[in-house]
This record gives structure tokens, C-alpha cells and sequence, in this order.
């Protein structure tokens, strides 16, 4: 399992409207529901004698989460087909109770992209903090590209996390973290970050 990630942004733009439940479609009906799935391809780094170390994040036919989870982001954009609209989910195996979020000392946290051929895990971690997403538009080379933006924030660590389709995988690159400066840990004393509601 990889280390705790976390990160730091701007909490204007990480406003969450609020959570339901993971729709059946995430999981086949069969499924069951108290396990956390597993069976995904690993994602493979890779790197050139030139550029810093990239991950490419397959296809694959499971997603990292189950219908008990709750969803806190959902939107529907088209990214891996042209006119093909994708299911971008955000969902956390924390519970919600009598309006609020149950969190834990950990829970487990998943992005994920899912498409009619099945969904790339772009993040999957058990990990104490929160993580939020944003579905972006930027201008590489002249092109408007779609950007999945990820943060993370945990208790040692800050992260920004980039997630941009080549036409078979996603490519995620480290925009920033706290790693560098933070080997002892943050003790975090205060935060404008919203708190997720349920719906």
C-alpha cells in the first residue's frame, strides 16, 4: 500500500455538495458489499533518461470501492471516448449517520474514471485525512484537454496529484507535495477546508 498522501490547496474550489450512495452500477450486483475490492492491475511507472517518472494507470474491469461506500463527488464527462461520457466518482468507505460523516482514524478513499469497458482507479488508499477532485479543462499545446486534479490531505502530508488520458491510460504527475519538507510530520492546527455533508 502506498505511504500516506495529503495536500494543500485553495478551499474555495474543493466545495463538495454532498453524498449518496454508491449506485450499482460501480460493482456487479453479486459482489459483496464488505469487501473492499482488490482485483486491479497495478499501475507501472515508467521513465526516460530525460523526464521525471510517470505512472500509467490501466484499464480495469473492477473498481477499488463497493455500493456501501458513500459517493461524494459524481459527474459525467467525456475523457477516454469521443462522444462517450465517463463517470468521474469520488467515494469513501467512511459512513454517514443522521446527517454527518462517521470518520475514522482511517478510511478507504477512491477516485475513479468508469467507462463502458470498465474504469481506471486513478487513486485508491486507506488513509486518515480527506481527499477531494476537480474535472478540469486545460490548454496543452494549443488542444483543450481534460485534467483530473486529485488533493490529498492527510495528517504527515499534502498533495496535488494530475491525471490527464493518453488514449490507453492515465498518466498521473506529482504537481506538488509536502514530502520535501515535512519528514517529521504536520501537525495540523487549523484548516478553512469544508467538511463533507450528506445529503
Amino acid at each position: 500500500m502506498k505511504k500516506i498522501l495529503s495536500l494543500l490547496m485553495v478551499a474555495g474550489i474543493l466545495l463538495v455538495s454532498g453524498c449518496e450512495k454508491v449506485s450499482d452500477l460501480l460493482v456487479p450486483e453479486d459482489t459483496e458489499k464488505e469487501t473492499i475490492i482488490t482485483q486491479t492491475m497495478e499501475p507501472e511507472n515508467t521513465q526516460s533518461p530525460e523526464e521525471d517518472p510517470q505512472t500509467k494507470i490501466p484499464l480495469s474491469q473492477m473498481i477499488q470501492m463497493t455500493n456501501d461506500w458513500e459517493l461524494l463527488g459524481d459527474y459525467n464527462y467525456e475523457i477516454t471516448k469521443k462522444g462517450k461520457k465517463d463517470r468521474i466518482v469520488l467515494g469513501t468507505s467512511a459512513e454517514a449517520k443522521n446527517g454527518e460523516m462517521m470518520w475514522d482514524d482511517s478510511q478507504y478513499w477512491t477516485v475513479a474514471v468508469i467507462s463502458e469497458d470498465g474504469a481506471y482507479n486513478l487513486f485508491s488508499e486507506r488513509m486518515q485525512g480527506r481527499v477531494y477532485m476537480e474535472v478540469n479543462e486545460g490548454f496543452l499545446k494549443g488542444v483543450v484537454t481534460p485534467v483530473i486534479t486529485v488533493y490529498i490531505f492527510s495528517g504527515n502530508d499534502r498533495e496535488i496529484r494530475n491525471y490527464i488520458f493518453d488514449g490507453e491510460y492515465f498518466i498521473e504527475s506529482q504537481e506538488y507535495t509536502t514530502k520535501n519538507f515535512s519528514t517529521g510530520g504536520i501537525n495540523n492546527r487549523y484548516s478553512t477546508l469544508p467538511e463533507y455533508k450528506p445529503m
